[in-house]
């Protein structure tokens, strides 16, 4: 492919001519698209406290059986 001219948001016929010729001079013009919304991200709360309380796992019990 090559550019072969540029047209100029001035020449509203040579536009309406070529949408005319590819069968799109009469379909409305299309919204933009939106973008999609910002991410989110969760903030979930920990108490520190739990691991200061925590003693921690129990030592094993021996028995002489």
């Amino acid at each position: 492919m090559k550019i072969v001219s540029f047209i100029e948001p001035t020449q509203p016929n040579v536009i309406d001519a070529i949408l005319t010729h590819c069968g799109l001079a009469d379909e409305p013009p299309r919204a933009p698209p939106q973008a999609p919304p910002p991410p989110t991200r969760e903030l979930h709360y920990e108490s520190d406290l739990e691991f200061v309380h925590d003693p921690g796992p129990a030592e094993p019990t021996w028995s002489a059986d």
